[in-house]
């Protein structure tokens, strides 16, 4: 009975996590974001730079330092891991970092200073993104002789609008810092001139630091943030897609791996690779268990041709697949891999006209390790490919080399 009981348990834990989905996250610290394998996601992802630090701890009094600015994007995500750095605020006369997912959305960290002149938030240019947003600059610390308070901090950027201007120090009997600026994160207040209170720490996500009056100390920005929100889920159906050109056209095949609630299938084609139109609709068998499908089309015309495979749940949901390239005369030369780099663990690649063989793709590390294998039987011609890297695999340069035992093409991508 106790044997049974621990494999109930067991099998009941495995459940739990062969179940799991992509959720909701929000990042305070740098991280790794999941999509369990099975599931693709349609999400927001949000970042805030962090704030820069006060001016320089010595001296007259300091500027402001400058809040981080904000970038988002919506976008969809497949299964595997993906690298979340949130920028680290900035100490006295230090910049804050930049906060980013993967290198999609980039958000650039605020500036310090030396000087009595506040620092610059961070910038659109330093940032990546649909949306974005500049930093609040620093306040300037009070420059004229005398008692003299520190600049305030600036606050982050919001998704609408820039980020607060830090006040300026106010010079006089008393000297008193500047109020931070507002943001999304606020920044901290420039220190008086007896250095009581001093300046004031930015508020997260990435407001700017107080600087210091005559007395007293300047204070660090607050770090950054990123925020990831799913707008949808929806599973993986495709467990491979691939196009091959023939002397009748272009073979699309692929293989599902489930079609529970599933519709059907749009085979979509594209002269650029971005506005696509709908050459025929399969209708799903909705299978339990893995299925294949194939289709040709005979009235592709011009040298470059993209495909892709709509997806339509029961419910109107729609999810796409990667874009695969194909050469109609003869114009790949050579072995292509894209997106190049690689974001996430699914690629595509694209050979030139090959005979008919047996083939072996290898994708070899930078320490020439093999880290990927596979033989397929090609019928000739080109062919264009979706791949599922493994998963874990770190960032950093790839080669993928393809032969028939003489014939061998190479190509190097960079996996994000």
């Amino acid at each position: 009975m106790k044997k049974n009981y621990l494999f109930f348990i067991a099998a009941f834990i495995c459940l739990q996590f062969s179940n799991a989905q992509p959720t909701n996250q929000t990042f305070n610290s740098s991280g790794t974001y999941v999509v369990p394998a099975g599931y693709s996601a349609t999400v927001v992802i949000e970042a805030w730079g962090a704030g820069g630090g006060g001016g320089t701890n010595s001296g007259n009094a300091k500027g402001g330092g400058g809040g981080g600015a904000y970038a988002s994007i919506t976008t969809t995500l497949t299964a595997g891991s993906y690298a979340v750095t949130v920028g680290t605020g900035g100490g006295p006369a230090t910049a804050g970092g930049a906060s980013s997912f993967t290198a999609i959305c980039v958000a650039a960290g605020g500036s310090s200073t030396t000087t009595a002149t506040g620092g610059a938030g961070g910038t659109i240019a330093g940032s990546t993104g649909t949306i974005r947003q500049a930093g609040g600059p620093g306040g300037n610390g009070a420059a004229s002789t005398g008692v003299r308070g520190g600049g305030g901090g600036g606050g982050s950027a919001t998704l609408s609008a820039t980020g607060g201007t830090g006040g300026n120090g106010v010079a006089g009997a008393p000297g008193t810092g500047g109020a931070g600026g507002t943001g999304q994160g606020n920044g901290g207040a420039g220190a008086d001139d007896d250095g009581t209170p001093d300046g004031q720490a930015g508020i997260a996500p990435g407001g700017g630091g107080g600087g210091r009056g005559n007395n007293g100390n300047s204070a660090s920005g607050a770090a950054g943030r990123v925020v990831v929100t799913i707008q949808s889920i929806l599973p993986v159906r495709l467990k491979s897609f691939s196009a091959t050109k023939k002397s009748s056209g272009v073979q699309l095949q692929w293989n599902a791996e489930t079609e529970s609630n599933l519709a059907g299938y749009n085979i979509e084609r594209s002269v650029d690779g971005t506005n696509f139109t709908t050459i025929t609709t399969v209708t799903a068998r909705n299978s339990a268990s893995p299925v294949s499908y194939d289709y040709n089309d005979g009235s592709a015309t011009g040298n470059v041709v993209y495909y892709r495979i709509s997806m339509t749940e029961m419910d109107g949901k729609a999810t796409f697949s990667r874009v695969i390239k194909v050469f109609l005369n003869g114009g790949g030369r050579q072995l292509l891999v894209y997106p190049n780099p690689v974001i996430g663990n699914t690629l595509s690649y694209t050979t030139p006209d090959m005979a008919k063989g047996v083939y072996t793709l290898k994708i070899f590390n930078s320490n020439a390790q093999v880290v990927y294998q596979m033989k397929y039987t090609h019928s000739g011609g080109s062919l264009s490919q979706q791949l599922q890297l493994p998963a874990g695999l770190k960032p950093g340069l790839y080669n993928m080399q393809l032969n028939d035992g003489s014939l061998q093409f190479k190509q190097s991508f960079l996996l994000q």
